[in-house]
């Protein structure tokens, strides 16, 4: 069973500290929502995060899992959007009752934009940090242990879930049990898996519970790692720099609404005044 989504190469990215690999993501996913422009997303995708995962050779792992999680969203939102769109007015097509509307389209995109840059940029740190290291940095950041462990925790829980229904999947084939075919059988089959997958996901928070009370957990001493990671100026100044960049930027974002806002408050003022 895989621990984590953690891919074991040889690269730049991977040897970068995990805070670094944080701060470059906080600034694209900041960049993706405070950027108004519809092809913001894209543009960020093609020309940053590709670049990273193929500097990281992981390029091949990011694009099939990202497209594979957010393929059937995005063809939903497109659907429901689409249609169904509040507010939207120019039809692009018609059957009956049902229009496709243009604003409707172009929201879907956007979101649909998003969340493959949502999905990339988290691959693209999870697959190149190990879930120590994180909680390493964390810590050595100055975040509470049990944070650290937090973070480390949702990173694994999502594989060992995985690792546990392929196991109870195939000792439920092993006894008889049909779970391949069309989407009735694929159903029927999904059934029986949930309360092993629950019972089992229970019985490990339990063991991890005795794990920790029995290394002293909650002991006030500092811990200690047997881990080491590589860190320089040039990292932590590079850190400061993007957090930097996302911090301004979101400023930015959040106060050009309250512009306009008070700039046509000014407006209406004036014409008041001096009409």
């Amino acid at each position: 069973m895989h621990e984590s989504f953690y891919l074991n190469r040889s690269s730049g990215w991977h040897a970068l500290h995990p805070l670094t690999k944080l701060a470059a993501a906080l600034a694209i996913l900041v960049t993706a929502f405070s950027v108004r422009w519809m092809f913001v997303s894209v543009a960020l995708f093609v020309l940053v995060v590709l670049p990273l995962a193929g500097y990281g050779r992981i390029w091949r792992e990011v694009l099939h899992a990202t497209f594979t999680i957010i393929l059937p969203l995005a063809v939903s939102l497109a659907l429901v959007q689409g249609f169904f769109y509040p507010g939207a007015q120019e039809v692009l097509w018609q059957m009956g009752p049902f229009a496709l509307k243009r604003e409707g389209l172009e929201f879907a995109f956007v979101t649909g934009t998003r969340l493959v840059v949502i999905a990339s940029v988290g691959l693209l740190v999870v697959y190149a940090t190990h879930p120590a290291d994180l909680a390493l940095a964390l810590v050595q950041a100055g975040a509470p242990f049990s944070l650290a462990y937090i973070a480390v925790t949702a990173i694994q829980l999502l594989p060992e879930m995985q690792g546990r229904a392929a196991s109870i999947l195939n000792a439920q084939q092993a006894r008889g049990l049909e779970t391949q075919g069309n989407l009735l059988v694929r159903v029927r089959a999904f059934f029986p898996l949930i309360a092993p997958l629950v019972y089992g996901a229970l019985e490990n928070v339990q063991e991890r519970a005795l794990a920790l009370d029995a290394r002293a957990f909650r002991a006030p001493r500092a811990k200690t790692s047997w881990r080491e990671l590589q860190d320089s100026p040039a990292q932590r100044a590079s850190r400061w720099l993007l957090v930097s960049y996302a911090i301004v930027l979101l400023l930015i974002s959040l106060a050009l609404p309250l512009v306009s806002l008070i700039s046509l408050l000014a407006s209406l003022i004036s014409l008041l005044v001096f009409r």
